[in-house]
């Protein structure tokens, strides 16, 4: 990413927070050095407010939930005992037959933390192998379906793909002098996940 943004954006350009290799979403970079230290301060602050949506395996039994299994270790999980606080807030926003749709708001910024929160407390996302999530099939929700005898079934998406979107980013930005929030809509292959689901996995209403 940094590569193709200095080719065609700016030669200098440098980003100001990660993301997840498998996971989409929004990316911050700038060239400005004084734009680059009023930013860079606010995400050391935590005063940046990110959003992520994951598909989940499981049946989330709140509305809201406050995550908070302490992180640490190289590469990290969770360590009750050693780990550094993390603070995951998790609202359940739809309810489907063994899958959920939640966002997630991260309060700290630890390694991962989205997706040891979500698997440490019962609900890995969905094709996040990694930490004990599986493939989404048709077969998995589809009452009824079964595959073709002649050709294994195939995943509703491509190799390598998780079900975690960061689709919302909010701050202060340092040269407009006013908040800004930035959204990114769901990838296709999450839209076509939630269409299927809706479709043959509904067992539940819409939650506010």
């Amino acid at each position: 990413m940094l590569t193709w943004a200095r080719q065609h954006l700016h030669p200098a350009a440098v980003v100001l927070h990660r993301l997840d290799r498998p996971t989409s979403g929004l990316l911050t970079l700038t060239w400005d050095k004084e734009v680059f230290r009023a930013l860079y301060a606010q995400f050391a602050h935590h005063t940046v407010e990110k959003k992520y949506w994951a598909l989940v395996h499981g049946e989330p039994d709140f509305e809201a939930a406050e995550l908070t299994a302490p992180i640490g270790g190289e590469p990290p999980k969770i360590d009750p005992r050693h780990g550094k606080p993390a603070l995951t807030i998790a609202h359940t926003i739809e309810h489907f037959r063994g899958y959920a749709l939640v966002t997630c708001v991260p309060a700290t910024g630890r390694t991962h933390q989205v997706r040891l929160h979500l698997s440490y407390y019962g609900f890995p996302i969905v094709g996040d192998e990694k930490y004990g999530g599986r493939p989404l099939y048709l077969s998995s929700f589809r009452v009824g379906y079964k595959p073709s005898r002649r050709r294994p079934e195939r995943p509703l998406h491509e190799e390598g793909v998780i079900f975690l979107h960061a689709g919302f980013l909010s701050f202060f930005h340092p040269l407009r002098q006013q908040k800004l929030i930035v959204e990114a809509e769901l990838p296709s292959h999450f839209m076509i996940a939630l269409q299927q689901l809706r479709r043959w996995a509904v067992h539940s209403s819409f939650l506010p």
